[in-house]
């Protein structure tokens, strides 16, 4: 009997292997299609027959399983095969290379998370940057920001620290290891021009590390448009297919950080006619390139159209090159004296974080009903920077902007069932900027410390050190909040979620906290924004407070506090490939790469842009070899963000023949609230949902909101069925905590009384296979055209 239906297993976060998502031995699946990076598998029949009757794996005659794995694609890059030490040195350097693109990945879920245009409005024939939405253009800027912000970081330690001050007489520092110290001991001006090729090539790396990593899994183009569902942007072809939009923004970038290299050693030699030349011409091409930056804005998959071509960025990108070439004949054959810090890598700093404070500030009213409130918070920022330079106006500023702040800020009706009460562009830039000064701040005052003694950093890393480490008392102080309450209620469990054993009620609690994650993400951004505004403010004003004994002791003890936060993130890319076997930061991680980037061009690359398509593709082609056949896409936690985006990318007449079947999902409340445009409640057709509650006992005891009449669930009607659990500390329902017809319980425990089951295991418990059953025989009672008793067609609907 041939198999009439295919069940299409999906993993998740954690990467659940082959043979594992198929419950069978290694030995017993095998790769039909694909590579490393992503493929499918299926049984071997010849080793199935040698495992018993009742395997859990055994699957009916007239089913189909396969498993679909994409975990290589954001887990494996570099990906430089071998055991040895040169693949495993790869290896980490491109893993440390992923950790200083978090910053990068941040502001390009930023850009998902505004509020984007309306594909159901007919837009003008000409789309030109301002139709593209609030904060499109802000957020390409802000990236741009945090490319030079970088830039500026490597330049301090490579030619400030290390050819400058470490050449100056009286001082002694640490010389490079021998494969690195290829010069010796050259004269200054050789030392600076050398140095000044490390942050090109730092550019130039992580240009490499995400091209190659496209090259193997993005541009992988769907064999049939998929339906064009007006207001729903996963059934655009444009949103995996976004390769070709980020080429212009990748060339002005590489033009604005070789013109910042330019810059940082020019800007101090303009006591001769050669540099003045140079500096105005590296500045100059640096001001056309955010002008140029802005128009990029139209270079995204949710503006209509595509790249119109890359004229100006080439011009641009090349005029960079030539100017730094041009300035590094200069800097050899003039000789000059460098004779003490740059000045540009001790004032770039805080002045470019001022200008993306600018931003993030601006960016928490970007999704809200208020024509001129970025606008307002931007005039009381730059009225608070001018008053920081009087310190009689200082706190007079302060306190003004901050009350003034926080009403402009206040949530409005509607803005909680938003992430964040709708302000989550602002948070998650205001996190991609603090990860991006602290790793900057990390990198500066660890080399500063290994290399010498003696030698001077730019005060603003020392500051923001400081301001980080007092920032991270109230969040201490709230795990610790947490950990208390968590504490009394384990002590003696209080009900939730109704009756259990003990053990898996306390895991109930437990799990309860991680479900406020949300709440706790918000106060790390908003404590970040407020060090950094310290930050800048002791950086510029210098108050003589700032020179107190207990203000000194502080900012010693903050470089420990910023350092170990530095290595604990940088450690999380390292260790979760080379020890666990893990895409690093696990959910974070997946999620900055399952979108499309468009803010940052050396943001982690887009595996959906070739699983998303590969999904799609199968389904259809299982579906083609018959009338009769039938597809269950079964998808656990991130999976399902995938299969749901392949199920929208399905062509004409398809979707009628496809089930869902989802375990472990993030869906509801937080794909959903974070990015209401991609997949919130119009695009799944799920009730709105607020945030969960940072104190009570049960997070989600909340009122629901609306639920809309169209969506995935009214597309799919019963052929959508989701399992969840309350000890899943990732697994939610789709609709609801009260019963409905889409979500169902499952299992806590597998019978036995010491374990509790939380994110894994679905696939594998009694409510699974009643699940799968159910589609199925919902499924094969409905007619090939899709018709079912007092439904209507489902495509049409």
């Amino acid at each position: 009997m041939s198999p009439r239906a295919l069940e299409l297993r999906i993993h998740g976060v954690n990467n659940t292997p082959p043979y594992a998502m198929l419950a069978l031995p290694d030995h017993a699946v095998e790769q039909f299609r694909g590579d490393r990076f992503g493929s499918f598998w299926r049984p071997n029949p010849d080793r199935l027959a040698d495992l018993p009757p009742d395997h859990a794996g055994q699957v009916p005659a007239d089913v189909r399983r396969e498993a679909y794995s994409w975990g290589g694609m954001a887990r494996s890059s570099p990906g430089v095969p071998g055991s040895g030490v040169p693949s495993v040195l790869a290896n980490v350097l491109g893993r440390i290379g992923w950790a200083l693109l978090l910053p990068f990945g941040l502001a390009n879920v930023a850009y998902w998370s505004r509020k984007l245009p309306d594909d159901s409005v007919p837009s003008t024939k000409r789309m030109v940057w301002w139709n593209a939405g609030r904060g499109a253009a802000s957020t390409r800027l802000f990236g741009l920001g945090l490319t030079v912000l970088l830039v500026l970081a490597v330049c301090e330690v490579a030619i400030d620290v290390y050819a400058i001050q470490c050449s100056l007489p009286g001082t002694t520092c640490k010389r490079l290891p021998e494969f690195l110290d290829l010069l010796g001991d050259p004269a200054r001006h050789v030392r600076v021009l050398t140095a000044s090729a490390v942050p090109v090539l730092l550019l130039l790396g992580l240009l490499a590390l995400t091209s190659l990593s496209r090259s193997r899994y993005e541009q992988a183009a769907m064999r049939e448009d998929p339906v064009r569902r007006p207001g729903v942007m996963l059934s655009r072809k444009s949103m995996w297919e976004g390769s070709p939009r980020i080429r212009r923004l990748t060339r002005l970038h590489l033009a604005a950080g070789c013109s910042v290299v330019t810059l940082v050693t020019s800007a101090e030699l303009v006591h001769h006619w050669f540099f003045v030349v140079i500096t105005v011409l590296a500045a100059a091409v640096l001001a056309v390139v955010m002008a140029r930056v802005v128009v990029t804005a139209t270079d995204c998959p949710d503006v209509p159209l595509t790249e119109q071509g890359g004229l100006w960025s080439w011009l641009l990108m090349i005029s960079a090159v030539i100017v730094l070439v041009a300035h590094g004949f200069g800097l050899y054959s003039i000789a000059p004296a460098f004779t003490g810090p740059l000045w540009l890598t001790s004032w770039g700093p805080p002045v470019v974080a001022v200008a993306l404070l600018g931003s993030v500030l601006a960016a928490w009213s970007w999704r809200r009903n208020d024509a001129k409130g970025p606008l307002v918070l931007l005039v009381l920022f730059v009225a608070f920077m001018v008053a920081t330079y009087w310190v009689s106006l200082a706190w007079i500023g302060a306190a003004v902007f901050g009350g003034v702040l926080a009403w402009r800020a206040r949530p409005r009706a509607g803005d909680e069932w938003q992430a964040w009460r709708g302000a989550g562009p602002g948070v998650l830039l205001g996190l991609s900027l603090t990860t991006s000064v602290m790793l900057a701040t990390v990198l500066v005052l660890t080399f500063r410390g290994w290399v010498g003694t003696g030698l001077r950093a730019p005060s603003f890393y020392s500051w923001f050190s400081a301001a980080f480490a007092v920032a991270l008392v109230p969040l201490v102080l709230l795990v610790i909040a947490q950990a208390l309450m968590l504490l009394s209620r384990i002590t003696k469990p209080a009900a939730l979620g109704g009756e259990g054993q003990v053990l898996v009620v306390r895991v109930r609690h437990v799990v309860a906290v991680t479900h406020r994650a949300e709440n706790v993400i918000g106060v790390l951004s908003t404590l970040g924004v407020l060090a950094l505004l310290l930050t800048v403010y002791l950086t510029f004003d210098s108050p003589a407070w700032s020179q107190w004994e207990g203000v000194t002791w502080v900012v010693g003890k903050g470089d420990w506090v910023t350092g170990l936060a530095g290595v604990a993130v940088i450690g999380s890319f390292v260790g979760a490939g080379m020890l666990t076997n893990r895409r690093p930061l696990g959910l974070l991680w997946d999620l900055m790469c399952f979108l499309p980037r468009t803010a940052h061009p050396f943001a982690p690359p887009c595996y959906a842009e070739r699983a998303v398509p590969e999904i799609a593709d199968r389904t259809r082609e299982f579906l083609d070899e018959s009338p009769d056949h039938r597809v269950v896409l079964s998808a656990h936690s991130l999976g399902a963000v995938l299969a749901v985006a392949a199920l929208y990318a399905l062509p004409e007449g398809y979707l009628p023949r496809v089930q869902l079947l989802t375990y472990g999902v993030q869906l509801r409340p937080y794909f959903g609230r974070i990015f209401p445009e991609l997949l919130g409640p119009v695009v799944l057709g799920t009730p709105e949902v607020r945030a969960g509650a940072m104190f009570s006992c049960d997070p989600w005891r909340r009122e629901a909101g609306t639920t809309p009449d169209r969506g995935l669930t009214v597309l799919l009607g019963p052929n959508w069925i989701n399992l969840w659990r309350r000890t899943d500390y990732l697994g939610f329902p789709v609709h609801g905590w009260t019963t409905n017809s889409v979500d169902r319980l499952a299992n806590e425990t597998d019978g036995s009384p010491d374990t509790v089951e939380t994110h894994g295991g679905y696939h594998l418990c009694g409510e699974y296979r009643q699940a799968f059953a159910d589609l199925v025989s919902i499924d094969l009672n409905r007619s090939p055209d899709g018709e079912r008793g007092g439904g209507g067609n489902l495509e049409r609907s």
